[in-house]
Order: structure tokens, then C-alpha cells, then sequence
């Protein structure tokens, strides 16, 4: 008797790939979002107001490198690199000089992220959750044709 040939498997083709649905929505986070969250330092996913408390205080003293109690705007420009992602990443020295004296102040750097905690959270519950730092940005329709 002849000795029996093991079949092969027959390799069944991958199934194309689905391409995905353009909804014109997207799902964000914007880089003080990002800050925002590295605010987290037990790591439990959620910045309470003691751990954004200490973020913002922290922040603060990273972008005052000349420790004058201030942070000039060539500071701003290297915070917002190191802290945000990009020089001109918001919020920006507008959204923080709000006397227009070309330095921002520990009361006016708080100030602003006073404003932003109030705005993530969402559900008004002192804390900030992943889903509360996300935002939804809408694809204008025209958006396509510019190409």
C-alpha cells in the first residue's frame, strides 16, 4: 500500500479589508487635553482637582525658566513646545495674557486653566474622566473639494 500524502491545507484568501466609514466626525483630544491628562498621577484615568492642582502648579514652574515668577513669551513659545506639542499649539499667549503685558502671571496662567478645568468637567463632579477630554470635530462638507 502506498504510503499516504498528507494534505495541505488549502490557504483561504484574507477577506478584503472594510474600508472605514467617513462620518465627517471625528473624535479629538486637544494638546491641553493631552496636558491635561498627564495630570494623572495615580494613573487611575481620572485627574481629580488635587492631581490638576499640582499639574497646572508644575506646569507653571516648567515654563518659568528664569524663576522671575513670570513667564516671558520666547518661555511661553518653549512651554508650549514641551508641554503642548508645538510652539503654536493652544492656548496661546492670547488665552493667557489677558493685560496684554507680553509676560503671563502665575494668577493669569491659572486663570486659564481654571477656565478649562470648568470646561472638561462636564458633569461638574471636580474630576476629569478620558470621555470628558475628548471633543467631536465635524467635517465641513466643502473640506474635500480644496484638494
Amino acid at each position: 500500500a502506498a504510503a499516504r500524502q498528507p494534505t495541505q491545507p488549502v490557504q483561504q484568501p484574507a477577506p478584503p479589508p472594510i474600508p472605514p466609514v467617513d462620518t465627517g466626525i471625528t473624535v479629538m483630544a486637544a494638546p491641553i487635553a493631552i496636558l491635561i491628562a498627564s495630570f494623572d498621577t495615580d494613573h487611575d484615568r481620572v485627574v481629580t482637582r488635587a492631581e490638576f492642582d499640582a499639574g497646572v502648579k508644575a506646569s507653571f514652574a516648567l515654563g518659568d525658566e528664569n524663576k522671575d515668577g513670570f513667564i516671558s513669551l520666547i518661555e511661553l513659545s518653549h512651554w508650549a513646545e514641551t508641554e503642548l506639542g508645538d510652539q503654536g499649539a493652544l492656548p496661546g499667549r492670547f488665552d493667557f495674557d489677558r493685560n496684554e503685558d507680553d509676560r503671563i502671571s502665575w494668577d493669569e496662567f491659572k486663570a486659564e486653566f481654571e477656565r478649562r478645568f470648568a470646561e472638561y468637567d462636564k458633569d461638574h463632579d471636580g474630576r476629569i474622566t478620558r470621555a470628558e477630554l475628548l471633543t467631536m470635530r465635524f467635517k465641513r462638507p466643502d473640506m474635500d473639494k480644496r484638494k
